[in-house]
């Protein structure tokens, strides 16, 4: 029985090491440096860049040999009040953030390292998710742990994008794009709405191709404006845009009225999205769940959202028929963009999302999918 465990503990040593070596020399990333490597993933930080419990933040950045960049903002959930900051099934907490990343950039969707994708020679940079505030708080949230412990939620997404940009304006030589997208999925889909007008305001002014693509962000809550404000502390510049229950229709519309016909508007969803209806009925009823009762209703917020949409000429690809974490419900998939489905064409859209973004980029604005939000499911 000695050997047996012996054998186990060799095992369990060797199996650790494995972990260990690639953490350390896989998934870590170099320093962004002055005149950085084409192709070649880097890391970005500062004393200043946080997660939400105080632990050093990374962005990560790949210099391109086009001169185009993808601004990329992954999501993860929401802190709005003391019981989400509390709430483990948040990615609120701190995490690997070089793992994080590196899971991210090789899932195979936008950011990822995709031969023949039509961004593979873009400048990417990306900003994983840890401070639970849409990437665009500046504050401390104090509130009381399950263990009934006082803590600080660094809401501190705000300061780690702009510390990144900062240092890539300075190092990497990208200030001048002739194209940029702004776009993420879930939390950075939201970030996408609320950041994009800072970040071609302050960072790509000149930018002759300007595109914002908001994946799987739609959720109605009657006060963003307090969650931005007395939450996550976002600048004012910001928060002011929000005016409604709508937090993504009230920054796309502010972008649509700054920038009229100069800016590319682009929204995505699935018909029922299963995330999003059960934080929605979390928003509306307090419970964190989602049944087929829930779907229905977000199909109809949906469904409402479209011709709002539609007023501020955002371009919309609605979908479906994308697995949802196996579930047998009658839910659909939550977010696209991050996934190797985003190549793919749709049977009834004849279209993929990626082809959908790219005709954007040149001038082509479509519609796809539509009808999809009378569907009976």
């Amino acid at each position: 029985m000695k050997k047996v465990f012996k054998v186990i503990g060799v095992i369990f040593l060797v199996f650790l090491m494995i972990i260990l070596f690639v953490y350390f020399f896989i998934l870590q990333y170099p320093n962004l440096k002055k005149n950085p490597t084409i192709g070649k993933w880097y890391r970005v930080t500062s004393n200043e860049m946080k997660t939400s419990e105080g632990g050093k933040y990374r962005a990560f950045f790949k210099k391109g040999s086009e001169n185009k960049v993808m601004v990329y903002f992954a999501g993860g959930g929401v802190s709005i009040n003391e019981e989400t900051a509390k709430d483990d099934t948040y990615n609120t907490k701190e995490i690997f953030i070089d793992m994080l990343a590196n899971i991210t950039i090789n899932m195979g969707g936008l950011a990822s390292d995709v031969e023949g994708s039509p961004f593979e020679n873009w400048s990417i940079i990306l900003f994983p998710y840890a401070t639970g505030d849409f990437h665009a708080g500046t504050g401390k949230f104090r509130y009381t742990d399950k263990d009934g412990k006082e803590k600080i939620l660094y809401h501190n997404g705000y300061v780690n994008y702009t510390q990144t940009m900062q240092k890539l304006m300075e190092f990497a030589d990208i200030s001048e794009p002739e194209a940029v997208v702004v776009t993420g999925y879930s939390a950075g889909g939201f970030a996408t709405a609320l950041l994009s007008d800072d970040i071609f305001t302050n960072y790509f002014p000149n930018a002759e191709s300007k595109n914002v693509l908001v994946d799987a962000a739609l959720l109605l809550h009657d006060d963003w404006h307090t969650i931005a404000e007395s939450v996550w502390q976002t600048p004012k510049e910001i928060s002011d845009k929000l005016i409604s229950n709508n937090l993504t229709l009230d920054c796309l519309t502010a972008l649509y009225k700054k920038y009229g016909d100069d800016i590319h508007l682009l929204f995505d969803c699935s018909t029922r999205d299963g995330d999003l209806a059960k934080v929605q009925n979390y928003f509306d009823t307090g419970v964190m769940d989602v049944t087929e009762k829930e779907a229905d209703i977000y199909q109809q917020i949906l469904k409402d959202t479209i011709p709002q949409f539609k007023e501020i000429e955002v371009s919309l690809f609605i979908w479906d028929g994308v697995a949802w974490y196996n579930d047998k419900r009658n839910m659909t998939a939550h977010t696209i963009i991050a996934t190797p489905a985003v190549w793919l064409p749709f049977e009834e859209q004849k279209q993929s999302v990626s082809g959908w973004l790219v005709d954007a980029i040149n001038n082509e604005l479509k519609d796809y999918g539509l009808d999809l939000v009378d569907k009976q499911y």
